[in-house]
């Protein structure tokens, strides 16, 4: 009984610290505005898509689901990201400001929360995950 009191202690300790730290560090990151580039700095960028693949696992998976397919463990009620056909300044303004979606609800904006470097490695991460159909170029249209 000892041993589970001072591992549970350990545990909890360990994960104050880590909570303590992920706050610093979306503090430190927090959303300046600035121009979104018609396309991703960070496309192809090894290390990029390594922290975007991080970010989304923690940031968007719970709606979006871990393969981005929008299957996710609350149900079926995130956009399929795999095939996003917007274009990469689109996918910007709809991370930072959030998107209705019909009668489903709203996807929140996460401007506020994560900066333009990490929704451009959310980005990177997620064009490796897209099928035909789907287009990280330039967009068509503003935002």
């Amino acid at each position: 009984m000892r041993r589970a009191v001072q591992v549970a202690t350990v545990v909890m300790v360990v994960m104050g610290c880590l909570a303590f730290d992920a706050g610093l560090i979306a503090q430190r990151l927090a959303h300046t505005e600035s121009e979104v580039p018609a396309t991703n700095p960070f496309s192809g960028d090894e290390k990029a898509i390594k922290e975007g693949r991080s970010w989304f696992m923690a940031v968007c998976a719970p709606c979006h689901g871990p393969r981005a397919n929008g299957a996710a463990e609350r149900g079926p009620s995130g956009a399929d990201l795999r095939v996003f056909k917007r274009g990469f300044e689109q996918f910007v303004h709809i991370v930072k400001n959030g998107r209705e979606v019909g009668r489903i609800g709203k996807m929140p904006g996460w401007g506020k929360v994560l900066s333009d470097e990490l929704i451009f490695q959310i980005g990177a991460f997620l064009e490796t995950l897209a099928i035909e159909g789907a287009y990280w170029g330039e967009s068509q249209t503003k935002p």
